[in-house]
């Protein structure tokens, strides 16, 4: 059937298809300059791709079930007879048909990882410095986080845990409770079964 049908029969189905719904002539006409008329609609409807109103005006087509199944399979390449060069319509339908036909690519999962960023370490060590008033001096982790705000919080505690391997890093709770806010509470992480509130990096 396939080879029955011309690039005009495969345009109306594919604009029927584009739209998705109940199409009318002068809708038609106004989104793509065509119209779905006689003869064309009723070879379309014979071969059940097509079912069209026509009995007032305008008329209105919709692509069936059976059109939707025909288009999802690949469309023919408009063959030139001997060695003429092809026409117009002819490389405009190629161009159609190579879309059409073209393999969808499919998406790559991402792969989450438990991995921290590379170098986090290091940009939490020069965020303390930025904000610490010198070597030793503890800094609210309140401060610290939104300067690697672009690292997951999971991540970011990932990477501070193991800066508590260093001799010169230090996390340890803010024991005056009156100054733990929200946001003091919001940016802690929990190590030893307590929140730690605070950082300090150097000589202590």
């Amino acid at each position: 059937m396939a080879d029955d049908l011309t690039p005009t029969d495969y345009a109306y189905l594919i604009i029927l298809k584009v739209e998705g719904r109940e199409l009318s002539n002068n809708e038609m006409g106004e989104r793509y300059g065509v119209r779905l008329q006689s003869p064309d609609y009723a070879k379309l409807n014979g071969l059940g791709y097509v079912l069209s109103q026509t009995k007032r005006r305008p008329y209105t087509h919709v692509l069936t079930k059976e059109g939707e199944k025909f288009l999802s399979g690949r469309l023919p390449v408009a063959k030139t007879k001997g060695s003429r060069r092809p026409t117009r319509e002819e490389m405009l339908w190629a161009a159609v048909a190579a879309q059409h036909n073209a393999p969808v690519p499919v998406p790559v999962p991402v792969q989450r990882t438990d991995a921290p960023a590379r170098g986090l370490g290091d940009r939490i060590r020069a965020a303390y410095a930025a904000l610490a008033d010198g070597p030793g001096d503890w800094v609210s982790l309140s401060k610290i986080r939104p300067l690697v705000g672009d690292v997951a919080k999971s991540d970011v505690d990932k990477v501070l845990r193991q800066l508590l391997d260093a001799p010169d890093v230090y996390l340890e709770p803010e024991h005056n409770r009156h100054r733990i806010d929200r946001a003091e509470r919001e940016a802690a992480i929990r190590i030893g079964g307590e929140d730690r509130h605070k950082l300090a990096i150097g000589v202590r």
